[in-house]
């Protein structure tokens, strides 16, 4: 049976890439009980608000013209994207640095955070490292390295761990959750750069005037699925900006340990199986004008893998927080119990919504994406207008994300049957 699933290319690439994706979030999780122990609430509450500022900035670093590169027919027109995809992210992250000098008082003072002071100057660098990242993920992607890409996964996750341990031993607080942060990105992004610098005869051929045409044929991406994007993470992130506000940056760590526990190995698994996904959804829709083979078999092998999980997860998530974080953890498996249907859905939701892309529905998905965005909006200035307390919030937050995200399934399936125009 094993040997038969194996056979199957697109089983064979999800493994590889679940495979590299499951060591690499085993190890975070694995010292995430040291961690606990060196740093506190308020210091991981720090490190979130850091990362939910880059993450935002990040996601649109390359403009979206990433998710191109899997898509034109010449090796030469690839490579040019890539390129582009770079230059883009450089000329954002140097305009960051830019803001970040002129406006650096205003901005903590919005923020009401002065511990992430000194961080700020490096937002630019890692958003541009983010920017760097993505391209070479996806040009491996277009290439078929799924093995890199697992090998990058690992060593990303080897060196965060090495180092948050042995800066936060060296009692550097919330400064040592964030430089390692920062090394992680810089060990990570020099493996996946490895298959694109040696491809010497077509990295001969970039040129500012095939970049330019290239980005004008594929102009929909940062039209459409750069403000998508921009929404969607924004919607993920924000409540990161906001609940040091409204309660305290003890509060967005337990949060964030959440975040860290539920929500990266949901994501890291969901993006492997999202990037097969993509692959084989646009050879399909080359061959017959649809993707819905591929999407009910996608669809059924997310819900194989996670819904027994899930439930399992849902009502034991409190008591397995404490004993492996300690009590000083308790509230972050209070929030976690009231999350773990939004973290289902978000898995079954995200890989299937790159249908949208496949299909160049950009407009559809942004509209959704900000939707989304108004949504957490809303709930947020509700529960400061109405005092809400934090349970309160994420219970209603919960609710009606898991009904959102159950509407873009949805939308995503009659896409990927030609049923929206």
């Amino acid at each position: 049976m094993i040997r038969r699933i194996l056979s199957n290319d697109f089983n064979r690439n999800v493994m590889k890439l679940t495979t590299g994706t499951t060591i690499a979030q085993a190890i975070p999780i694995a010292i995430s009980p040291i961690l606990t122990r060196i740093y506190t609430p308020d210091e991981f509450g720090v490190l979130a608000l850091f990362t939910a500022i880059t993450a935002i900035l990040g996601s649109i670093s390359n403009a979206r013209y990433e998710l191109s590169i899997v898509l034109p027919e010449k090796e030469e027109d690839a490579i040019n994207l890539v390129a582009l995809s770079i230059l883009i992210s450089f000329t954002l992250s140097s305009f960051l640095f830019l803001v970040i000098l002129m406006f650096q008082n205003n901005i903590i003072k919005f923020l009401g955070n002065s511990e992430i002071n000194l961080w700020l100057y490096f937002v630019p660098l890692v958003v541009f490292m983010i920017g760097i990242f993505n391209a070479f993920k996806f040009y491996n992607t277009r290439i078929k390295k799924y093995n890199i890409i697992a090998q990058v996964s690992v060593l990303k996750s080897v060196s965060l761990a090495i180092s948050q341990i042995l800066l936060g031993l060296l009692k550097f607080g919330h400064h040592g959750l964030i430089l390692g942060q920062i090394f992680s990105h810089l060990f990570s992004n020099g493996r996946l750069a490895k298959s694109f610098l040696k491809n010497s005869i077509t990295l001969s051929n970039i040129n500012i005037k095939r970049m330019l045409v290239l980005a004008k044929t594929y102009i929909k991406f940062p039209k459409f699925s750069m403000g998508a994007t921009l929404a969607n993470t924004s919607a993920r992130n924000i409540t990161s900006l906001f609940i040091p506000m409204l309660y305290s940056a003890a509060t967005l760590g337990h949060f964030s340990l959440v975040q860290r526990t539920l929500g990266l190995p949901t994501n890291l698994v969901g993006q492997s199986i999202g990037q097969i996904f993509i692959q084989k959804a646009v050879i399909e829709k080359q061959k017959y004008g649809t993707a819905k083979i591929i999407y009910i078999s996608t669809l059924k092998k997310l819900l194989t893998i996670s819904l027994i999980p899930f439930i399992i997860l849902f009502f034991t998530v409190e008591d397995i927080i404490v004993f492996i974080f300690g009590d000083n953890w308790l509230m972050a498996g209070v929030y976690a119990k009231i999350l773990v249907p939004l973290f289902f859905l978000r898995f079954i939701a995200a890989p299937l919504n790159l249908t949208l892309t496949v299909f160049e529905k950009q407009q559809i998905d942004l509209l959704w994406q900000c939707g989304l965005l108004l949504i957490v909006l809303v709930t947020v200035i509700a529960s400061a207008f109405f005092k809400l307390d934090i349970i309160s919030f994420f219970i209603t937050y919960s609710i009606i994300l898991c009904v959102y995200y159950i509407l873009n399934i949805i939308i995503s399936y009659k896409v990927s049957i030609g049923n929206v125009d």
